[in-house]
């Protein structure tokens, strides 16, 4: 079941929620003050998806443990109660990144649907992390595998600028892609090749043993024959080559 932490320092009102919310169908641990919360949540294992907190209490107020959860435990959900309505306590909590601000007496249906929508928050945030963690781990497979390909790989920004070399562009070249991320594509070709050439490859997309000439990082051209593809992005610029390159015979 979905766990949610109570915090209340009234303990009538406290053991109402905590009865009324079980009936809901939740996980419901109840505390008497925001000091026990604290210890509480460092111990809980798993963390609370969700916590239901007054705000008016001795010691650590509710707006405090906002703050402290929020700093400590961003993807947890807050809703804040009270039983003094005030348009400066609403807006402080919410700035603070209350998830919603209930009132008490508590309405029964307006507890129950912020609860289904703060479970609801909390499972999206859930997902969005663990679609961000796998595309970082596809992301670093593909980079690796990239990087380890024979063929040479060159990727640029749609203003031709580099972005990426591969292992194989490295040793063809003898520059590391640090060196050389951000100069423009040009900068690896011979000046001859840049002004009669560069752009007829560009434009043929698909090439076999095109005679290319780049320039290495002692500044010698290198006159080889270029097999592979030119990529281009949807508006038709230029984002790369990938192919083979052999000694021109």
């Amino acid at each position: 079941m979905d766990k949610i932490l109570i915090v209340d320092d009234d303990e009538s009102v406290l053991e109402l929620l905590k009865e009324s919310i079980k009936l809901i169908g939740y996980d419901v641990t109840a505390l008497g003050s925001a000091t026990e919360a604290v210890g509480k949540m460092k111990s809980e294992e798993g963390g609370f998806p969700v916590i239901l907190t007054d705000i008016m209490m001795p010691g650590i107020n509710g707006l405090e443990l906002l703050h402290r959860i929020k700093k400590e435990y961003p993807e947890t959900i807050v809703i804040m109660l009270t039983a003094y309505t005030t348009l400066e306590s609403a807006v402080k909590s919410l700035n603070e990144g209350a998830f919603a601000y209930l009132t008490k007496p508590i309405n029964y249906d307006e507890l129950k649907n912020a609860l289904q929508n703060a479970f609801e928050k909390h499972h999206q945030l859930q997902e969005k992390k663990k679609l961000i963690e796998e595309l970082s781990k596809a992301k670093e497979y593909s980079d690796t595998l990239v990087h380890h390909l024979v063929h040479t790989v060159i990727a640029t920004d749609s203003n031709g600028y580099i972005k990426k070399v591969n292992l194989a562009m490295e040793k063809l070249l003898g520059y590391t892609e640090e060196e050389i991320i951000g100069l423009p594509i040009q900068f690896i070709f011979g000046k001859e090749f840049q002004e009669t050439t560069l752009e007829q490859m560009i434009k043929k997309g698909s090439v076999k043993d095109f005679p290319v000439t780049f320039v290495n990082k002692d500044k010698q051209e290198l006159k080889l024959l270029f097999t592979g593809t030119v990529m281009k992005n949807k508006a038709g610029y230029l984002v790369g080559f990938i192919g083979t390159a052999k000694n021109h015979e």
